[in-house]
């Protein structure tokens, strides 16, 4: 395995100043002082006829699943080249026929990947939830769909809401920033919500999880 398997996936390390956002998006200020860049992009060629994405072998498939990076039968990454931040995101897909869709959202690089049948159609940067509200671990159906919730408890916009719990966890288009943070939710670029929502089907699983730091460094070859 090259020491640059990291690089090559789109759910790439991510160091933020503060933590994240999302349900109703309030501005919190936190002492983690963290920084650096959430960096992304491939760094091998990518096969003839489709510019935007990159192939997996299996030996980087088992090693991203392995410490956590990407879920079971990746095949295929987008290639997101540029750095990005709260607010970025990348939809793609081009070349990709008809298959089960599945969300995985690693809460410690604040990264969510969209995959279907296998290949990543979608990538954007999450705000998540606050340290006395966290977002819940663990595999979710989407329960139910709501295109123009608004949240009574804060009173909050929640556009194109996924809620993936009975108590009101949902992925939503929110404001965007590196020192906001959630009641929760995750909380995506509201574009992106909008694409991932008219994507999405109730059934449809999403994985929320916080792959290990010290793997992921081990994973690059540190």
């Amino acid at each position: 395995m090259r020491a640059g398997l990291i690089a090559t996936l789109s759910i790439a390390v991510a160091a933020v100043a503060g933590i994240a956002i999302g349900d109703d998006a309030l501005p919190v200020a936190f002492a983690d002082k963290a920084t650096g860049a959430i960096t992304t992009g491939a760094t091998r060629p990518t096969p003839a006829g489709n510019p935007a994405r990159d192939y997996l072998s299996p030996a980087e498939r088992s090693r991203g699943q392995q410490y956590g990076l990407l879920p079971a039968g990746t095949k295929s990454l987008l290639r997101t080249p540029k750095r990005m931040s709260h607010g970025d995101y990348d939809w793609n897909e081009d070349g990709v026929p008809p298959g089960q869709l599945t969300v995985w959202v690693d809460l410690r690089t604040q990264i969510l990947s969209v995959f279907r049948g296998g290949h990543e159609i979608g990538t954007a940067v999450i705000v998540y939830g606050a340290e006395t509200m966290k977002s819940p671990l663990g595999r979710f159906p989407i329960l139910s769909k709501q295109r123009d919730y608004h949240s009574r408890s804060y009173d909050a916009p929640m556009p194109y809401s996924l809620f993936i719990t009975d108590t009101g966890v949902a992925l939503h288009g929110s404001p965007m920033s590196s020192r906001r943070a959630t009641h929760g939710c995750i909380g995506l670029p509201t574009e992106f919500a909008r694409l991932l929502f008219a994507a999405a089907k109730t059934g449809d699983e999403v994985h929320i999880v916080r792959s290990d730091t010290t793997m992921a460094m081990a994973a690059r070859g540190r």
